[in-house]
């Protein structure tokens, strides 16, 4: 259901803390969390979000200067599970649907990895719900290249090399640390594998997980993104194999009002140093059009 916002989308947002709950829309029942104080702020997360077991977003400083909301994505965490075939306009109108319930006409977006791909289908969508836009480790698909095709990754059995696959992908830097500090590679390959597995065995995750990849696999903007009339601040890392940079500059240069930030890191670019969080605040804070203020 799309719903035009009110003439005015000026708003002050009270100050919020909580832990997750279900948010019921007018599509789904979705986990969410709100907390921060400040102008509205939708975080999309990547393809495991799961608020249950990690959300950097809550850890960051954007709690400190904007009500912050998230919400697992369909299929994940303690989100609602639709059946049929789902699309990634499903998510951008999931994403829709939570602003609706929450009473936010306009919110400033952030995506990260699949969530940015998700925020570029809902700035399309439905511009005018879009205050600004960020997009960290994402890729626009069709001939502005896509992002790798992680759900290939599922076809391994063998779960350690699994991990070591998508570490390489994640991070360049990963073979160097294989090669120069053996016992650092080993120590990041059991957390993920830790994190894997604790991601899969939650909720009903192994079920949902295949699923929205195939929606991901299908992701592509590319000939839309001249449309996209959001200010738009695009986030990436140099040593990022996911959503490779070339990417992001093809982005920037499709997208009419984009501003390109690069970081030394890779694919877990937005939470991996302050600099980006610090670049969203330094841009959206201190714009003569702050679409709220706080208390």
């Amino acid at each position: 259901m799309h719903v035009e916002p009110a003439a005015d989308t000026r708003h002050t947002v009270a100050p919020v803390m909580n832990d997750p709950h279900i948010v019921q829309t007018d599509r789904l029942a979705l986990n969410a969390r709100i907390e921060g104080n400040g102008p509205p702020l939708l975080f999309l997360g990547g393809s495991s979000f799961d608020l249950s077991i990690k959300a950097l977003v809550f850890e960051s400083d954007l709690v400190n200067h904007f009500t912050v909301a998230a919400a697992d994505p369909r299929g994940l965490g303690n989100s609602e599970m639709p059946s049929g075939t789902w699309t990634m306009k499903d998510y951008a109108l999931d994403a829709e649907s939570f602003m609706n319930a929450l009473g936010w006409p306009s919110a400033y977006v952030v995506g990260e990895s699949f969530g940015a791909m998700v925020a570029m289908e809902l700035a399309l969508l439905a511009p005018q719900r879009v205050a600004k836009l960020a997009l960290a480790a994402g890729a626009p698909g069709g001939d502005g290249g896509s992002s790798y095709p992680i759900h290939e990754l599922l076809k391994i059995d063998n779960h350690r090399e699994r991990v070591v696959r998508s570490l390489h992908i994640q991070d360049s830097r990963f073979k160097d640390l294989l090669e120069n500090n053996p016992t650092e590679a080993e120590t990041r390959i059991d957390s993920r594998m830790q994190s894997d597995q604790l991601f899969l065995q939650h909720a009903e995750n192994s079920v949902g997980y295949p699923r929205l990849l195939a929606c991901r696999a299908q992701h592509d903007c590319w000939d839309k993104l001249p449309n996209l009339l959001s200010e738009t601040l695009i986030i990436a890392g140099r040593f990022d194999n996911q959503a490779p940079m070339d990417r992001a500059e093809a982005m920037a240069r499709r997208i009419p009002m984009a501003t390109l930030q690069r970081f030394d890191d890779g694919h877990n670019v937005l939470f991996a140093s302050p600099g980006p969080v610090q670049g969203i605040m330094d841009s959206w804070l201190n714009s003569d059009d702050v679409m709220a203020t706080t208390g």
